[in-house]
């Protein structure tokens, strides 16, 4: 509170006191003229109450009494914390962090000043740090605070009940097809409704249909098969086969209601995290010439995951990650070969004299038996070499490739581009690399850790 307010409501409170000191009254009468000043109604600086209390008044009076205009004024609240327990130098790098990167949260300052080893796990606090940048000019507003809706907290009971997705638009690389120019990314991000577990979240250089599903079948073989799919209402969304996908699996889609991010506040919320601690840190790398391609952003990505995953959400009490663990067994899983029938595309031909269908430019020889007759081909976008053959739900042999041109669909992108593992990397994300593997070293042994990632080179 500065000193002009601090005096409008001193000023006020004299104001309210003035007849009472102004004149010399018995006790009687001055009780009776408080409780006529008390029985009005006024418009109070710095408060939404119009009525004054007889007793606030005698206290007002007393402090004029003892301490004239200035014991009127609001008293200025010590200040407390344990900022004076801090070394200046740490203040001093906090702050340098901030002003660097001025998106970046607190708690994402905190935990590269930890990782940094400036200080050790927990001794600095959120609210500490917060109350350090709001006196020295760096603090953060929030530019959403305005609410013109009611709205109600709600959540899901159990893991899988309800998956949000949605895309960012987040930062831009440079073009695989000209490193003089940049390209943007897009950020597709599946999220648990009940845990806020990330179920999966990956980069690409487009929002395409065979993106989201490639996202969604991943997502499916690592946790199962949601109830519910909540996203909105882009084309990637509405897609034809994305229905039929979803209808295979059992899931229902549901789309927002347009015009109202708030349905889908969740996954909003994540991606401001994202904005917050995760964008910044890689649009440096970039603007250093020290990230260069999707690979390694994705690769990035991941090792962010992993943190957030172990990260205390502040909605819920727990890390996604126990949160979605704590219930798994209601979790439904399908077959791998049938969640890879699934996600099959599904289309119609008709079957030539010559016992021949053409996809993507390519022939292919089928059951001769099918001459002329429309049938059903169902395959996988980024294979064309196997082409399945159904007619009235009954399926027949395999088309055969006769003269294959494409290997995959013409929908399904190229990721051109420079796919060597980073060499050099940020602090900040190397680093949260490294402790993650030093904690799973930790955990499985060595000879068990090397098998680990030997285990994981060979998934991807």
């Amino acid at each position: 509170m500065d000193d002009n307010l601090r005096n409008e409501i001193a000023a006020f409170r004299f104001g309210l006191i003035a007849p009472v000191v102004q004149r010399r009254l018995a006790p009687g009468e001055r009780y009776a003229l408080l409780r006529e000043i008390a029985g009005q109604t006024y418009t109070i600086p710095c408060s939404e109450k119009t009525k004054i209390s007889i007793r606030s008044l005698e206290r007002y009076l007393q402090a004029y009494e003892s301490g004239g205009f200035d014991a009127l004024k609001p008293q200025i609240r010590e200040k407390r914390g344990s900022l004076h327990h801090l070394e200046p130098t740490i203040l001093q790098r906090a702050l340098e962090l901030r002003k660097e990167l001025p998106s970046r949260s607190v708690d994402q300052i905190i935990r590269i000043l930890e990782l940094e080893a400036v200080i050790e796990r927990g001794v600095l606090k959120s609210r500490t740090l917060s109350r350090y940048f709001q006196e020295n000019g760096w603090n953060k507003r929030d530019k959403h605070r305005a609410v013109t809706k009611e709205f109600r907290m709600f959540e899901h009971d159990a893991p899988n009940d309800c998956w949000q997705a949605d895309t960012q638009h987040t930062l831009h690389l440079p073009d695989p097809d000209n490193p003089s120019r940049r390209k943007k990314a897009y950020l597709i991000a599946i999220l648990d409704d009940h845990s806020r577990r990330i179920m999966h979240a990956e980069f690409f250089f487009e929002e395409r249909s065979p993106r989201l599903e490639r996202c969604m079948q991943k997502a499916v073989l690592k946790y199962g098969v949601p109830h519910i799919f909540y996203c909105d209402n882009g084309s990637v969304y509405s897609a034809k086969q994305f229905k039929i996908i979803c209808a295979k699996l059992g899931t229902k889609l549901i789309h927002a209601k347009p015009y109202s991010p708030e349905s889908k506040g969740k996954i909003e919320k994540f991606f401001q995290y994202v904005d917050s601690s995760f964008t910044g840190e890689a649009k440096l790398l970039v603007q250093e010439g020290r990230l260069k391609n999707l690979q390694q952003l994705n690769q990035y990505l991941r090792s962010w995951l992993e943190s957030y995953d172990n990260r205390i959400h502040r909605g819920t009490g727990q890390t996604p990650k126990k949160r979605y663990e704590a219930k798994k067994e209601e979790v439904r899983y399908l077959d791998a070969e049938k969640v890879k029938e699934c996600f099959l595309w599904e289309e119609e031909r008709t079957v030539r004299k010559t016992a021949i269908i053409e996809l993507e430019g390519s022939n292919y020889d089928v059951d001769s038996s099918l001459r002329g007759k429309k049938v059903k081909i169902r395959y996988n976008p980024f294979d064309l070499s196997l082409i399945q053959v159904w007619k009235d739900e009954q399926r027949f042999p395999d088309a055969v490739p006769a003269q294959l041109r494409n290997q995959q669909h013409s929908k399904i992108p190229t990721d051109s581009g420079n796919d060597t593992p980073p060499t050099v990397v940020s602090d900040y994300l190397e680093k949260l690399k490294k402790e993650q593997e030093d904690e799973k070293r930790r955990e499985l042994g060595t000879p068990s850790f090397v098998t680990w990632k030997e285990k994981k080179r060979g998934e991807k």
